[in-house]
């Protein structure tokens, strides 16, 4: 602090004016009450008599002295002792704490209403109001969903949930839901149940019922997107971080402020820690500025934290479809791991999944069955029963088998998937639901059906329990046991588990209007499209 502190000094008074160090100091003040940071074209907009030479020579001393960073095109502090020096320095006065979030608050409002009072007016020109409007928009989306391909899908699925989210800053919030509905049961379908993106569509389909007042249906969805988040990135990463404070955000809105304050205490902690970590991920645009120097400090130096450091250069990497570099990084990090910290140790663990899900992604099925059958030994002798680690290793590992057809192979890891959800969640949880439906649509695959009828029904009698008798999930696991019903011959079953299924479906999209698109169950592995491993089954800060 007292080093920033000369730094904060040295660097106002190199400035060539008094009107430049007040918009140095104003620059600092904005982006210190910023959630993610400023950007340099907002800077210019929100200052405008400030010339394009003046800013840039300000972000350039600043960025120099390393006080500001570039995060994804954003403006942020570099470390959190940064943000902490200006707020002593410039913003102990509460009133001009609100000064500076009104400023922003009054120009992003603006930018917003500007976009949308453009685009209203054209849908007023030719006669159509808010409501009409959305249903038009949805009713375009719908045309493509007989497209054919998983990029295609998933670009639908990010299309329905930009629909969703400019319905719910209209304030249409009962017709908001629909396609964000719509978005997550094809990022369900399209990657994993358990995926990073899944966790997004549940965040936003959340906070269109925060907003809506349905606080037990947003706390569902907002401790779904936790338990992915935590299982994804690990109980430390900022992702986790953002569900915890929406749930802290939603607890005080109820009253529940001792709940809030444990919710959002453990969510400043995780930032905290986050914004101290070294290495951490600022995204894909530091790739090219940081890749060469991680190298350099990682060469030649046998330490736990150098592989790690490794491990995500390979992630990065990866992320950039470089995976000849991803492969050599990852390789490295578990050579280094395996003479640093032994072959058996859980870190190994991670190297091994990370470079399985990497020759998946390359269809080297056989090199991954290896890594990802090595990943699973060691983490069944080193973790507990319901280590979410051993539980993606597990779930990866499974499928897989069913991706190359060994479905005997994969029966038995289906099962310890559920028993590990279980053990994790407790048995009535939606997530043991679902791991139930994965293992009943591959008895039906066998043609096992006495064995998928009561998997099926126990996961119909969860998800009417926790999530309601008209969720979504609720009706595609009627439509799968309506057509066990039509297989085993008993059509009269058959045709009432169908029925209610609809009933479920049109109450759905009755909020915007027109026929539901079809598809296949969205809750389990019964998949209108192939379920591969993304970019994202590389956690570079928890379980991989």
């Amino acid at each position: 602090m007292s080093l920033y502190r000369l730094v904060l000094h040295h660097v106002r008074e190199s400035m060539p004016s008094d009107k430049e160090k007040e918009w140095m100091t104003q620059i600092l003040c904005l982006i210190n009450v910023s959630h993610n940071g400023v950007s340099e074209s907002e800077l210019m907009e929100l200052y405008p008599e400030m010339s394009w030479a003046s800013l840039t020579s300000i972000v350039h001393s600043l960025h120099k002295m390393h006080l500001l960073t570039y995060s994804c095109g954003l403006l942020r502090f570099q470390h959190l002792q940064a943000w902490e020096t200006v707020r002593q320095a410039y913003m102990e006065d509460p009133a001009l704490v609100s000064s500076y979030r009104q400023k922003l608050i009054d120009y992003f409002t603006s930018q917003l209403r500007g976009h949308f009072a453009e685009l209203l007016s054209y849908w007023q020109f030719v006669g159509k109001d808010k409501s009409a409007m959305a249903t038009e928009y949805f009713e375009s989306l719908k045309q493509y969903e007989n497209c054919e391909g998983e990029e295609n899908m998933l670009c639908l699925a990010d299309l329905y949930e930009t629909l969703g989210r400019f319905l719910k800053d209209l304030g249409l919030l009962s017709q908001a839901v629909v396609p964000l509905q719509r978005s997550l049961e094809i990022r369900e379908t399209a990657l994993d149940p358990d995926h990073p993106r899944v966790a997004q569509s549940l965040h936003q389909l959340a906070g269109v019922y925060v907003q809506w007042k349905k606080f037990s249906d947003a706390e569902q969805l907002y401790k779904q997107a936790l338990e992915i988040s935590e299982n994804a990135y690990g109980a430390d990463h900022p992702h986790a971080a953002r569900e915890l404070e929406a749930l802290a955000t939603l607890y005080h809105k109820q009253n529940k402020y001792e709940q809030a304050e444990r919710f959002r205490k453990k969510s400043v902690i995780i930032r905290q820690q986050a914004t101290r970590r070294k290495g951490s991920l600022y995204g894909f645009a530091l790739l090219r500025r940081r890749a060469l120097q991680l190298e350099e400090l990682t060469l030649g130096k046998d330490k736990p934290e150098n592989a790690r450091t490794l491990n995500e250069l390979g992630v990065l990497y990866y992320l950039q479809n470089n995976l000849e570099t991803a492969e050599q990084f990852l390789k490295r990090s578990l050579e280094m791991r395996e003479r640093v910290l032994g072959p058996d140790h859980p870190d190994c663990a991670q190297s091994l999944n990370n470079l399985a899900a990497l020759c998946n992604e390359r269809k080297q099925y056989a090199r991954a069955e290896e890594l990802y059958e090595r990943a699973l030994d060691i983490r069944r002798r080193a973790l507990a029963p319901d280590h979410p680690s051993l539980a993606y290793t597990v779930k990866h590992l499974a499928i897989l088998y069913k991706k190359t057809g060994r479905v005997d192979k994969a029966v038995p890891l289906y099962e310890l998937a559920v028993e590990i959800r279980q053990k994790s969640f407790g048995p009535k949880h939606p997530s043991v639901a679902t791991a139930l439906v994965n293992l009943a649509v591959l008895h039906s695959q066998m043609k096992k059906h006495s064995e998928a009828l009561p998997l099926y029904e126990r996961a119909l009698k969860i998800y009417e329990d926790s999530l309601g008798r008209m969720h979504p999930r609720v009706g595609e696991t009627l439509k799968n046991l309506a057509v066990l019903s039509y297989e085993e011959g008993n059509f009269e079953k058959a045709a009432e588990l169908y029925k209610r299924a609809m009933e479920i479906k049109e109450a759905e999209t009755s909020l915007l209007g027109g026929k539901a698109p079809s598809r296949q169950s969205s809750s389990g592995d019964t998949l209108l499209f192939k379920t591969t491993h993304s970019p994202n089954v590389f956690l570079p800060q928890g379980q991989s």
